[in-house]
């Protein structure tokens, strides 16, 4: 049966207009912010956190950032404060597999984090290390990702961060507070 010529001049206008409505799609978005662990050191620049992959979600799509290998697995988020200049090392013991990011931001719009650093140099159940510096020139807050290579490899971890600054909490003197009940 032969397509009616009102019909097909419908199909043909409708194909035209096919990319001009691709162009009004929006683009992923990709947001972790609220599900970023904030960091908090103590007066030695030291955290310790312990946590499972496999109780993450999965939102840093495609990357090449510092890995040899795309994860696709669940990650945990660590979101660091820091001032110019400081730095921070992290360590983390992993039963799986995972690979260590530090994001410029925690939401995206259709595009790849901003990879600051990156690691991945050990198989299942190794440690890997990350180092980053706030060279910036003010002060930010960086997100650790911590990326299972897959559902399969999941799992559970240890991570200890230390820094060279404070970080997630401030200093302040209680002297004048002290000075009114002596």
């Amino acid at each position: 049966m032969p397509i009616p010529r009102l019909s097909f001049l419908m199909l043909v206008f409708a194909l035209a207009a096919a990319p001009a409505l691709a162009d009004r799609i929006p683009p992923p978005i990709f947001d972790f912010c609220d599900l970023a662990v904030a960091v908090v050191a103590d007066e030695q620049g030291h955290a310790a956190y312990a946590g499972d992959t496999c109780d993450g979600g999965n939102l840093v799509p495609d990357h090449d950032c510092g890995a040899t290998v795309n994860y696709y697995g669940q990650e945990d988020y660590y979101a660091v404060a820091m001032d110019p200049g400081c730095t921070f090392t992290a360590t983390v013991a992993h039963a799986g597999d995972v690979a260590l990011m530090v994001t410029a931001e925690c939401i995206v719009y259709g595009t790849l984090f901003t990879c600051l650093a990156g690691v991945d140099e050990t198989g299942p159940g190794g440690v890997e290390t990350i180092a980053y510096t706030n060279d910036s020139g003010a002060a930010t807050t960086v997100y650790l990702v911590l990326d299972s290579l897959d559902t399969e490899r999941c799992g559970a971890y240890t991570l200890s961060l230390q820094t060279d600054c404070t970080v997630g909490a401030k200093k302040m003197s209680l002297g004048g507070v002290k000075a009114g009940y002596e």
